[in-house]
């Protein structure tokens, strides 16, 4: 009666070497990873700029460009680096017990180069 029970709960060999590999249960993820969030605000408050060239450490900036690909397209005609730059400021909200600080993101209108 073991013998039984046990062939009965194995399965045959043939169906080992017919089941694909894909059949296998996986791990399931315990967690979600989080997205990476991009350095740039939607809203386009994120402005370009090309380097000095003799900045000796101390960041400086030159000309301003539109768009990333603009800027980063400069740098590799130049030999510069370009600085990506997002401008915010702290605010306090006291309006409950506990204080809380956030940041709000200042969006200027690009001049205009003409």
């Amino acid at each position: 009666m073991k013998s039984e029970l046990a062939a009965i709960n194995e399965p045959p060999e043939s169906d080992f070497k017919s089941a694909p590999a894909e059949a296998t249960p996986s791990r399931a993820r315990r967690g979600k990873r989080r997205a990476v969030q991009s350095a740039a605000p939607s809203s386009g408050a994120v402005r370009f700029f090309l380097s000095k060239s003799d900045t000796n450490g101390v960041p400086l900036l030159d000309r301003e460009f539109a768009s990333e690909p603009e800027a980063l397209i400069e740098s590799l005609k130049t030999g510069k680096s370009y600085f990506v730059i997002s401008e915010w400021k702290g605010l306090a909200d006291l309006s409950k017990k506990m204080p809380l600080i956030r940041k709000e993101v200042i969006s200027h209108k690009k001049p205009r180069s003409d």
